[in-house]
């Protein structure tokens, strides 16, 4: 492998008419995800492109509603990574506390008791 292609790393590649966004990470998970939600409470067509370092930043390239009809492509890719695009949100998640833990499972216990399912 040249010299150059070592440098790239894997990504994946969106297009629509709407836009066009490469998106990946040299370490971590990267995803596209598109949604289809009809049920009773809800009724969304959508996309999401996003990832998560691995230690504590979920990032967000695009989040948005599909339409009906719409045509995109989804490629795999070798980009640099000075040509990944901009995501736009970078969160930062601090994993929950010992307290945090014992404070949802004693709440999801008693949930579960006061409906007769434990």
């Amino acid at each position: 492998m040249a010299e150059q292609e070592r440098e790239k790393i894997c990504a994946f590649q969106f297009k629509s008419g709407k836009e066009q966004v490469v998106f990946g990470l040299e370490h971590g998970v990267f995803s596209a995800i598109f949604e289809s939600i009809f049920n009773q409470n809800r009724k969304e067509l959508q996309v999401n492109l996003g990832g998560f370092d691995g230690e504590k930043v979920y990032l967000d390239w695009l989040k948005r509603p599909l339409e009906i009809g719409e045509k995109f492509e989804l490629k795999v890719v070798r980009f640099a990574l000075s040509e990944i695009s901009m995501p736009l949100e970078r969160r930062i998640v601090e994993p929950p506390s010992d307290d945090q833990l014992l404070k949802a499972y004693y709440d999801q216990k008693k949930e579960l008791e006061n409906a007769g399912l434990i």
